[in-house]
């Protein structure tokens, strides 16, 4: 299957690929707090993961706390769009990613998200992305698919679903396991929603 015929089937399977609700969570022991930590409106540490990815499956990924849960069977939502959609909002989910032989791509849910110059990685400043009017908080933004090389962008400023701005790189394909590597920082919200959710998380994990 070419590239072109590949794609074009990804974009029906991924309305299917929005079935994915996870119910079989992993990485719950892999919370990233640290994501959100340090001074209120300025950018926290750079974390990089590699987004497991098949053929077959896929694991989606919460920026704000690392979580990942991987996608169930589309049945388990009576094949409802707006019931998996539901799912993946209430959970925080943002972005999974797809291999496909010879390439991959990436999938935004509910964020805005823009490309930009490799460098701005290294020349971004918090307050040119908390004063950008493209990063402007909407109701709800369209999935997005970042396609992995091919000359196209790989360096891309977001803001998620629930607020939280960041800056994101696609690193390229792992090396020891099949999957994307990611690479990206958020801007530590004050008072956000991920950041209350963040929080409950945290103490959940605590009390346990």
């Amino acid at each position: 299957m070419n590239i072109k015929k590949y794609l074009a089937a990804a974009i029906v399977l991924n309305t299917v690929l929005s079935a994915f609700t996870g119910e079989a969570q992993r990485g719950i022991d892999d919370l990233k707090g640290m994501a959100l930590t340090g001074p209120s409106g300025k950018f926290g540490p750079v974390i990089e993961t590699l987004l497991p990815a098949s053929e077959t499956s896929v694991d989606m990924l919460d920026l704000e706390t690392g979580r990942t849960l991987l996608q169930p069977p589309f049945e388990h939502f009576d094949s409802r769009v707006d019931a998996i959609m539901s799912w993946i909002r209430s959970n925080g989910l943002d972005i999974s990613c797809s291999l496909w032989p010879g390439g991959a791509m990436c999938v935004t849910y509910d964020m805005t998200i823009v490309p930009v110059e490799g460098k701005s990685w290294e020349e971004t400043t918090e307050q040119e992305l908390l004063n950008d009017p493209a990063l402007a908080p909407v109701n709800h933004a369209p999935r997005r698919m970042l396609v992995l090389g091919h000359n196209g962008p790989d360096t891309y400023i977001f803001r998620t679903g629930e607020g939280t701005l960041g800056i994101l790189r696609i690193v390229g394909l792992g090396q020891q396991k099949r999957g994307v590597k990611i690479r990206y920082k958020l801007i530590n919200p004050a008072n956000s929603v991920a950041a209350r959710r963040l929080s409950d998380s945290q103490r959940a994990v605590v009390s346990r």
